[in-house]
């Protein structure tokens, strides 16, 4: 019972060392991963809330927006009221009123066009596309890591057990050195891309900020 405790424990230190050995990402690189989760988390909903302020119907643009906004429907009937009033005093004013909420309405449809383009449609991009792209990739670094495991592990074995007969398997063993190596490399060239879309990513952190900010003026 010892023994087979032993060596349990012997197979999990084993473990956690090839668990070790197996991370390939940088200290830096796996904080920028930890962040990625919450930055998207964000993005996506404050893109949520942005549609729930919106008075248009989001997606047209300002001209089909303005027709459909509470502010212009109230300026119609200002209007209309006026025109039914005629030269009154309450005409004239109605009239006044009328306009000036169409134009706040037309403001609104504009401000609310501008809103998307330039906030909401980053903000989707960023949890949708950019963020994603960069998980896929640390995906596949991980299957690629697996594969150069597995050879290697291959390779290692093949070694041990040739012993004595080492001379006898030269062609196995090249032929797994071979494939080591080229898993080797199909992970380095994985993790230079997957690090340098992380560290650009993090280098746009001002531009993203700044989304945020326009985000606190909008009405």
């Amino acid at each position: 019972m010892k023994k087979q405790f032993n060596r349990m424990k012997q197979l999990a230190n084993q473990t956690v060392g090839r668990a070790e050995k197996t991370e390939v990402l940088s200290e830096d690189l796996l904080q920028i991963e930890r962040r990625l989760d919450t930055v998207r988390s964000m993005c996506h909903h404050s893109h949520k809330r942005l549609i729930a302020c919106f008075q248009g119907q989001h997606g047209t643009d300002a001209e089909r927006r303005h027709k459909k906004l509470p502010l212009t429907a109230l300026a119609q009937n200002m209007q209309e009221a006026s025109a039914q009033l005629e030269e009154s005093l309450l005409g004239k004013m109605l009239e006044t009123c009328g306009d000036a909420e169409n134009q706040l309405a037309l403001e609104l449809s504009q401000h609310e066009v501008f809103v998307e383009k330039e906030i909401m449609d980053p903000l989707y991009s960023i949890a949708e596309v950019e963020i994603p792209n960069i998980q896929k990739q640390r995906k596949q670094l991980a299957r690629l890591v697996l594969d150069w495991d597995s050879v290697r592990a291959r390779w290692n074995q093949a070694h041990k057990s040739s012993g004595a007969n080492f001379q006898g398997l030269p062609s196995k063993i090249d032929t797994l050195k071979e494939e080591m190596d080229e898993a080797g490399n199909k992970v380095e060239q994985c993790k230079d891309q997957l690090a340098a879309d992380m560290y650009n990513f993090m280098a746009k952190e001002g531009e993203y900020g700044r989304f945020f900010v326009t985000v606190s003026t909008f009405p």
